[in-house]
C-alpha cells in the first residue's frame, strides 16, 4: 500500500462515506494497513487474510463461500476495504461477491486495484483491472458506483480522463499539456524509447460500490449500457 492509497481512504472518511464496523482484506502481508486511520475516526476495525498474522483478526479465504461463516459474530459490516488484493486472487469476482454478502444494507465495498503496475508477486500477480470492470460489476450486482469517488488514485476522477469517444483513458505520463508536448517532441527528435510512453508507469483505480438500502446520499454513475 502506498501513501496515495491511504489518502484515498482518509478522504472517504472525511467525506463520511465509510461506516463501521470496517473489515479490511489482505492485512497479513506485514505492510501498512488502514487500522490506524480507521481507529482515528472512531470506527471499529477488523483485518482478515488467508493466513494468520499480527494484523489479522479473522483467517478466511474470500474465494471460498464456506469461509464466510467465520464472520458470523462480527458481520454485517458497514464497509469492507479491498485494497490491492484482487490482482493477487485467481477469482476476483468471487472475492467481491463474498465480501458483498457481509455488508449491511447501504454498506460499501471500497475497492482499489492497480491498472498499470510492475509485477509484484504476493503470492502471485494475476490481474490488472480497468474502470469498465467497476461499472459493469455495479450494474450486474445491482449496486451503486459513487461517481465522486471513482478515481485514478493520485491523479483525479476517472471521468476527468476520457478519449475522443467518451470512454475512460489513462492519465497522461506527465501533468500539464505543454510539458507533455515538449517531452514528446524532444524524445521523437532524438528517437528515444520514451516517446512511446502514453501513461504513467503506476496507475491504480479506486471505487466505492454501495449495496441497496440504508441512508447513504451520494451521487452515483449511470452504469447501464445504451
Amino acid at each position: 500500500m502506498v501513501g496515495a492509497d491511504l489518502e484515498y481512504v482518509s478522504a472517504l472518511i472525511r467525506a463520511n462515506v465509510l461506516s463501521g464496523p470496517i473489515l479490511e482484506l489482505g492485512t497479513g502481508y506485514e505492510g501498512e494497513t488502514c487500522r490506524h486511520i480507521v481507529h482515528g475516526a472512531g470506527l471499529e476495525y477488523f483485518g482478515t487474510d488467508i493466513a494468520n498474522g499480527p494484523n489479522v483478526d479473522f483467517v478466511a479465504d474470500f474465494e471460498r463461500v464456506e469461509d464466510m461463516a467465520i464472520f458470523d459474530g462480527a458481520a454485517p459490516f458497514g464497509t469492507i476495504l479491498v485494497l490491492n488484493v484482487l490482482e493477487h486472487t485467481f477469482n476476483p469476482l468471487q472475492v467481491l461477491d463474498n465480501a458483498r454478502t457481509l455488508l449491511k444494507p447501504g454498506g460499501a465495498l471500497v475497492v482499489l486495484t492497480p491498472a498499470v503496475w510492475p509485477l509484484h508477486n504476493y503470492p502471485f500477480d494475476a490481474w490488472r483491472i480497468l474502470p469498465d470492470f467497476y461499472t459493469e460489476y455495479a450494474r450486474r450486482r445491482g449496486m451503486r458506483l459513487l461517481g465522486e469517488h471513482f478515481d485514478f488514485v493520485g491523479f483525479g476522477s476517472v471521468q476527468s480522463f476520457q478519449n475522443a469517444g467518451g470512454q475512460p483513458s489513462f492519465p497522461p505520463p506527465t501533468k500539464g499539456p505543454w510539458k507533455l508536448l515538449f517531452g514528446r517532441a524532444v524524445h521523437k527528435a532524438f528517437n528515444t524509447f520514451a516517446r512511446a510512453m502514453f501513461q504513467p508507469s503506476h496507475v491504480a483505480v479506486a471505487a466505492v460500490l454501495v449495496v441497496p438500502g440504508g441512508s447513504r446520499q451520494h451521487d452515483s454513475l449511470t452504469v447501464g449500457r445504451q
